[in-house]
C-alpha cells in the first residue's frame, strides 16, 4: 500500500510544497501560560537535557491541559526524554559527550520552532505544517503525529547531526541511542490515548510500514528495522552536510524524502488508516 501511494502521490507532494500559514492563537491558554510557553521554548536559555526534560514536561502539561493538539509532539518528547536522560547519564557510549551533545541539539531544534511559532519568529515549513494540522479538527491525531515526526526525523535530525561534528566513529553510539528508545513508543501510545483520545497503536505500525513485514523479519521487528533505517538516512545525510560542497545535495535529498513521506501519510489518512 505504501508503494502504491508513493507512486501515485504527486498531488500530495505538490500540496506539501504550498506555503503554510502558521496558527498564532492558542485557544484555552491564558496570558500567563502563553508567557510561560514563550519562556520555556526559548532555545537560547536551554542548559542541558535535564533542563530540556523539565521544559518538555511543562510544555506538554500546559498544551495537553487545554486539549490543544499542538501538545501531541510535546507528549512525545516528554516520554522520550524521561528515558533518554537516565541512559545518557549512565554514559555507556564510546563518546558520551557526543551522545549528549547530539541529543541536546536535536531537542533544541524542536524548541526553536516552537518558540518561533509562539512569537511570530522563524518556523521551518515542516513545523508550520504541523502547527496548522494540529489546529485543524479535520485532520486525524495520527496524521498530526506523523507530520511532526517527518519534520523532526527527516529535517531536524540531519541538521542536529551536522551541527555536532558527527562522524563515522559515532555510528555505534548512534544506533545504541535508537535501540534504547524503541520501547518508549508503547508508553507514548498509551499517553496520547489518555490525553487526546487518540488511537495510535496502529499509527506506529503504519509509520514503519505495518505488520506485514513482521511475517518476514519476525513479530514486532518491523518498527525497529524501519525506525533505525530512517535514523540511518538522517545520520548519513548529517555527516555529508558538514561538507559545504555536498551540503545542498544532502539537504535536497532529505527534503524530497520529507515530501514523499508527507504525501504517503496524506494518502493513508484519506484511507482512514491513521
Amino acid at each position: 500500500m505504501a508503494t502504491a501511494l508513493l507512486t501515485g502521490s504527486a498531488a500530495g507532494v505538490a500540496a506539501a510544497d504550498q506555503p503554510i500559514v502558521a496558527v498564532s492563537a492558542i485557544n484555552g491558554i491564558d496570558g500567563s501560560e502563553l508567557a510561560e510557553l514563550v519562556r520555556l521554548s526559548d532555545p537560547a536559555t536551554l542548559t542541558d537535557l535535564h533542563d530540556g526534560e523539565r521544559r518538555a514536561d511543562r510544555i506538554a502539561a500546559i498544551l495537553a491541559g487545554s486539549h490543544d493538539r499542538r501538545g501531541i509532539f510535546a507528549v512525545f518528547y516528554r516520554e522520550i526524554l524521561r528515558d533518554a536522560n537516565p541512559m545518557l547519564d549512565a554514559g555507556d557510549f564510546d563518546d558520551p559527550r557526543w551522545a549528549r551533545a547530539v541529543s541536546i541539539e536535536f531537542f533544541r531544534q524542536y524548541l526553536q520552532n516552537l518558540h518561533g511559532h509562539l512569537t511570530g519568529g522563524p518556523v521551518t515549513q515542516g513545523w508550520q505544517r504541523y502547527y496548522a494540522m494540529a489546529a485543524d479538527p479535520a485532520r486525524s491525531p495520527g496524521r498530526v503525529a506523523a507530520t511532526a515526526l517527518d519534520a523532526h526525523l527527516l529535517i531536524d535530525f540531519p541538521a542536529a547531526i551536522a551541527a555536532t561534528n558527527t562522524h563515522g566513529d559515532h555510528t555505534g553510539d548512534f544506533f545504541t541511542i535508537g535501540d534504547s528508545l524503541i520501547t518508549t513508543t508503547n508508553r507514548i501510545t498509551d499517553e496520547l490515548q489518555a490525553t487526546y483520545g487518540a488511537q495510535l497503536a496502529r499509527f506506529f505500525q503504519l509509520y514503519f510500514l505495518g505488520k506485514a513485514a513482521d511475517r518476514l523479519i519476525g513479530q514486532g521487528n518491523t518498527s525497529h528495522v524501519m525506525f533505525q533505517s530512517v535514523r540511518a538516512t538522517a545520520l548519513a545525510s548529517g555527516i555529508v552536510m558538514q561538507n559545504p560542497a555536498a551540503c545542498p545535495t544532502a539537504q535536497a535529498g532529505m527534503s524530497t524524502l520529507y515530501h514523499t513521506a508527507e504525501a504517503v501519510f496524506d494518502g493513508l489518512e484519506a484511507l482512514g488508516q491513521i
